[in-house]
């Protein structure tokens, strides 16, 4: 077995010049962003290695383990927060609670002083770590990163690092750091091999992320948003634009809603009266939607040819009565070009105080509303309930 300080001067080396070759790109790129909390996970994880070196040396190391112990914790936690920022979210909360634990970490190291030994704070810097690795395997695989096949990287090099470390948090806690379990598979020694692995594989996963070489589901929405010939947001584009709307909404402290709406029978309407009153209620429909609805929303095509809509409401029961009105002048304008048929209009409506401010389970929700306001007796607009909500079904709104 390699010796502790041979194994520390390697992953030292491989760490600084990984992060190195990541911060002279990210300053060549002037890199904005995600990019830029990635680059102060890797300065985390130079800092680490080189006080973990100090350690290995100095006749009284508690200083340089406490250093090093609360800057891995802060690396585990920038990789959450770049990964956060990629998908547009919120991060000073996040930012504060990553500070917050970084600095607890080393204080509770400082305060075991040198009598502390070289494990003073251990089991709660294994619990950082795990704890903000998985929460940065989670954040990866949602929202426009989960949307990279690349992505992957991260959720795996994450969800290694979150169960690694839990493993070891219970084991130094349970046995203690003389065991035979400790000793064997999570000494420090193996941690660095590991560390070597989860470092090459970081920075490729985060130089891939930001340099575009890498095929996305959403490959036009960062850089242009596709609008159809009606003035509307494509279905990819809508996605992709509602992600930063929500975003600033939860940064702002506002109320964000969607909208889904959507006709049935039409392909009734079309065997009954022909593809051509079809075509023809689809498109009034269409600029209908995008005639009526707020002046500052997003408008959008949604799945199974339905239209989805994103605003700020003042209130939820404005959003509602918002959607009831839109809803109310298609039908009347449906009722005025004396068609031989009016469709069913469902609408469907979510709203971030119960939902939270994921943008896409907010689609999500609101197009199951109108899949079901269009088959109730009265057509009438749903609100979207909360996940694992127990009261019991949809709750209606009447049309104003």
């Amino acid at each position: 077995m390699i010796d502790l300080f041979t194994v520390n001067v390697i992953v030292a080396v491989v760490t600084i010049t990984a992060g190195v070759l990541y911060l002279v790109e990210t300053i060549l790129r002037r890199e904005v962003g995600a990019g830029r909390v990635w680059a102060l996970a890797f300065l985390g994880g130079m800092l680490t290695v080189v006080a973990y070196l100090v350690w290995q040396q100095a006749s009284e190391p508690w200083i340089a383990i406490a250093i090093g112990n609360a800057s891995l914790v802060a690396t585990s936690g920038c990789f959450w927060l770049g990964c956060r920022t990629f998908n547009g979210r919120a991060t000073r909360l996040p930012g504060a609670a990553v500070v917050s634990v970084a600095v607890v970490t080393m204080l509770s190291a400082l305060f075991a002083g040198p009598r502390g030994g070289e494990w003073a704070g251990s089991e709660l810097m294994f619990l950082g770590i795990a704890v903000f690795a998985a929460l940065g395997s989670f954040e990866s695989r949602r929202g426009a990163m989960g949307a990279m096949w690349s992505s992957l990287g991260f959720t795996i090099v994450l969800a290694f690092v979150a169960v690694f470390y839990f493993a070891r948090a219970v084991v130094l806690a349970v046995l203690g750091p003389d065991s035979d379990l400790f000793r064997t598979w999570l000494n420090s020694s193996i941690t660095g091999i590991v560390s070597i692995v989860l470092t090459l594989v970081a920075l490729t996963t985060a130089t891939m992320l930001r340099s575009g070489r890498v095929t996305v589901r959403q490959d036009h929405d960062g850089n242009l948003l596709r609008v159809s010939p009606e003035g509307i947001l494509e279905e990819t584009s809508f996605r992709a634009a509602v992600l930063t709307v929500a975003a600033r909404s939860e940064a702002g402290g506002r109320i964000f809603a969607v909208v889904a709406m959507r006709m049935d029978d039409l392909a009734q309407i079309s065997l009954a009266f022909g593809s051509t009153e079809e075509e023809a209620l689809r498109t009034q429909f269409r600029a209908g939607v995008r005639r009526f609805a707020p002046t500052f929303a997003l408008v959008g095509h949604g799945a199974d040819n339905s239209m989805v809509l994103a605003f700020e409401p003042d209130s939820a029961a404005e959003a509602g009565r918002v959607a009831s009105r839109i809803q109310r002048r298609l039908l009347d304008g449906f009722a005025e070009r004396g068609s031989a048929v009016i469709p069913v209009l469902g609408v469907g409506v979510a709203v971030s105080l119960d939902m939270g401010y994921d943008a896409l389970m907010l689609q999500d929700a609101a197009s199951l509303a109108a899949r079901r306001s269009s088959t109730s007796v009265d057509a009438s607009v749903i609100f979207a309930e909360p996940p694992g909500d127990l009261a019991g079904g949809d709750t209606a709104v009447a049309g104003e």
